[in-house]
């Protein structure tokens, strides 16, 4: 704080102490990085030093029918039509905040996704029909809008449901490391799990690099186990 850009160097970089998750810690070091690259770019400073990311363990959770019950039948709103809508869309929470009905082809039954926060962020989502039936109340007697609006949030929109979400969790009995992004990992899994095409998931979900859609799946191995059952049985009953 209070440097000058042309001062700063791996050394002090290498000395911040940010708290928080690695991902959420590894927000602040791009944001840097990426000022620090400008800075070289438009000749501000001589070289960009680097900076070394932390290293990020992939949410390993996905939100299974039992965890979903026990969440819903406790989630308060707008919590529990949020999490509806991520685990039957793939949409990133932030994408969910900003959804505007003039947005939602009821006919064709999608929801289009104007931007977000990579290029294959602009896309179609199919909509479920347990989100379509949700869909029809909260749009019951509006034809545009937002349609999840905040009264308090400069954007016009929910901007978060942290203390909802914990809140729910806490109550319905759940470790911490459910969070609510666990239900877009579900939708990943899910969503290859029954299509097997990993193109297609990537396009739902806006993903455009296959190593970043790969840790959105979380492969149940019941066919692996049954396979292996299988080709056992047989060399036995072959012997």
């Amino acid at each position: 704080m209070g440097m000058n850009l042309d001062r700063i160097t791996t050394e002090e970089l290498d000395s911040l102490a940010l708290a928080g998750s690695p991902s959420y810690v590894n927000q602040a070091l791009r944001t840097l990085r990426r000022l620090l690259g400008k800075a070289a770019e438009w000749k501000v400073t001589a070289v960009a030093p680097g900076i070394k990311l932390m290293k990020e363990v992939g949410r390993e959770l996905t939100i299974d029918p039992e965890t979903e019950a026990k969440l819903l039948a406790v989630a308060k709103q707008p919590m529990k039509d949020v999490l509806i809508v991520i685990q039957d869309t793939g949409m990133r929470p932030e994408e969910v905040f900003r959804i505007r009905i003039e947005n939602i082809n009821w006919t064709q039954r999608l929801k289009f996704n104007p931007n977000g926060k990579t290029r294959a962020a602009r896309r179609h989502v199919p909509i479920s029909l347990r989100m379509l039936d949700l869909l029809m109340v909260r749009c019951k007697d509006k034809r545009e809008g937002l349609l999840f609006p905040s009264r308090r949030a400069k954007g016009g929109h929910l901007t978060t449901l942290a203390k909802q979400f914990r809140d729910a969790r806490s109550e319905a009995g759940l470790p911490g490391a459910v969070v609510l992004y666990c239900a877009r990992h579900t939708f990943g899994t899910a969503a290859y799990g029954a299509t097997g095409n990993l193109a297609m998931v990537m396009n739902v979900m806006g993903h455009w690099d296959v190593p970043i859609a790969v840790r959105y799946q979380h492969p149940v191995l019941d066919p692996v186990r049954d396979a292996i059952d299988q080709r056992i049985y047989v060399t036995t009953a072959s012997q």
